[in-house]
């Protein structure tokens, strides 16, 4: 029971989360909406920390990961943040469906790993192919969704960067470890940016981007961290991975319901490009086999044409 909750609540965090951005930024800033989601993240590590008997380690190494990974939050919620308010909350999800196949592009490069079989280099091109789909339907909607699209896979790109080099660092580290030292050191860069982008709190500002920031500061950046890491130690990864499918469906239907958001049916037609992609992606080994049939086929065809053209 308790692992069954574990993986709802992930799939309920990753879902709301994206709503949960644009409703913290009603009435505050994007720059202090995020900075004091961090901050109040960061703080809230370290009783977390104390709870599960852990502690921040200061190896150069650890140092390194904390890095690695602080280009996932400084850099990818930097850009996520500023373009929330152009596109649909909904569509923030499915974009981000895009990040496994950045980090396998990524590993492929930089840590020189082999996952890119036949199919997933389809998936590969039916996700472009959706993702030009969703982007063609966007820039309808308004002359300033290129700013969300933009900022949208800025924030991926960061974000697969940074898993790829958490991967190539290879610290060790347990989990909330890992995040708090994320936090605190992306913590430091947002104090940094101050000069640049201020702190801005108006005077009156809504119960509801109050709750939002509240919500992103409890479950967004550490309850469903440590719930995910909970389930993929005890579930198949075949199962955890269908929370990409689950999650961006979920986002489309929480930003209707609650926040009367709408995709043009070019944009819902490429989401669906998306998630088909990304199930394509996951789930690649019976597609392969069937290409590596083809090609066996093609390959002996080849041989037997050449053998008989030699003997006449």
């Amino acid at each position: 029971m308790p692992l069954l909750f574990a993986y709802l609540a992930v799939i309920l965090i990753w879902s709301s989360t994206p709503l949960a951005i644009q409703l913290s930024q009603q009435d505050l800033p994007f720059y202090t909406a995020l900075s004091l989601r961090m901050w109040g993240s960061a703080i809230l590590s370290i009783p977390l920390l104390m709870i599960l008997r852990q502690s921040l380690i200061f190896t150069p190494q650890a140092f390194k990961s904390y890095a690695a990974g602080a280009i996932g939050v400084y850099g990818a919620m930097m850009f996520v943040y500023w373009g929330a308010a152009y596109v649909p909350s909904g569509l923030i999800s499915v974009m981000y469906g895009l990040s496994p196949m950045l980090s396998g592009i990524l590993g492929y490069i930089w840590l020189k790993e082999r996952e890119l079989t036949p199919a997933r280099v389809i998936a590969l091109v039916l996700g472009l192919v959706g993702l030009y789909v969703v982007i063609m339907g966007q820039l309808t909607l308004g002359s300033k969704a290129w700013q969300g699209i933009l900022g949208t896979l800025l924030s991926v790109l960061c974000f697969a960067t940074s898993a790829v080099a958490v991967k190539q660092v290879d610290a060790g580290l347990h989990p909330l470890v890992q995040t708090s030292g994320t936090l605190w050191l992306s913590s430091l860069g947002f104090i940094a940016s101050i000069p640049i982008f201020g702190i801005h709190i108006p005077e009156q500002v809504s119960a509801a981007s109050w709750i939002a920031l509240g919500y992103l500061i409890s479950c967004g950046s550490l309850l469903g961290f440590v719930l995910y890491f909970y389930i993929l130690k005890y579930l198949p990864t075949a199962r955890v991975a269908l929370i990409t499918l689950i999650a961006p469906v979920l986002a489309m239907l929480w930003g209707n319901v609650l926040k009367g958001e709408v995709l043009s049916m070019t944009s819902l037609f490429g989401c669906l490009a998306l998630l088909f992609a990304l199930a394509l992606y996951q789930w690649h080994q019976l597609l392969d086999q069937w290409l590596a049939r083809v090609f066996l086929r093609l390959g002996v065809g080849h041989r037997q044409a050449k053998f008989k053209q030699k003997k006449s």
